[in-house]
């Protein structure tokens, strides 16, 4: 046998082993199905029993219960529930509501990541070409300036006011030119 024919080989073998290896561990998943442990059929009512009385005490419908536990033997479940439902009746014992889970905590985001959620939202937002971009950028500048020489001309009005003669000598003017524009 030469050198190279015998490195074909042990390749052959190592791939080979490789290849059982992983289809034979691959299948444990599979295998782990059929070995469960298998419960006898007065295990299986008396685990319904005691979902149906959990059930009834925390003031749930049978058929809610019967959606909850769809693997629980429904016979069990009825006679649990039933049973839980005489006993609390007699006794006058109300259903107890379990507690209400907290929220789960919000995780508060670092200026970096805020700052990059920022970033991808005008980048979702930015219209796809460029004279489209342009044209909005155009038209927010125009709107800021417009909405800074209108607040500019608030201040100045409120901080120039004009006194009660100029007012009455600027009316008689446009009365003024008023009556003679209608004259001729």
């Amino acid at each position: 046998m030469s050198s190279s024919s015998s490195r074909y080989l042990i390749r052959a073998v190592r791939l080979a082993a490789i290849l059982g290896l992983s289809l034979s561990l691959g299948a444990c998943d599979y295998a782990e199905k059929y070995r469960r442990f298998r419960q006898t059929p007065e295990e299986a009512k008396a685990e319904g029993i005691a979902l149906g009385a959990g059930c009834r005490q925390v003031g749930q419908s049978l058929e809610d219960c019967y959606q909850r536990n769809p693997n629980g033997l429904k016979a069990g479940i009825f006679a649990g529930w039933k049973d839980m439902h005489e006993y609390m009746a007699s006794k006058n014992i109300e259903t107890v509501l379990p507690p209400v889970p907290p929220p789960p905590p919000v995780p508060e985001l670092t200026d970096e990541e805020k700052a990059a959620a920022a970033k991808d939202a005008a980048a979702k937002d930015a219209p796809v070409d460029d004279r489209a971009a342009r044209r909005e950028k155009r038209e927010r500048e125009r709107a800021e300036r417009e909405a800074g020489s209108k607040s500019a001309s608030k201040s100045s009005d409120s901080d120039t006011v004009k006194d009660s003669k100029s007012k009455a000598s600027d009316s008689t003017r446009k009365s003024r030119e008023d009556s003679s524009s209608s004259k001729n």
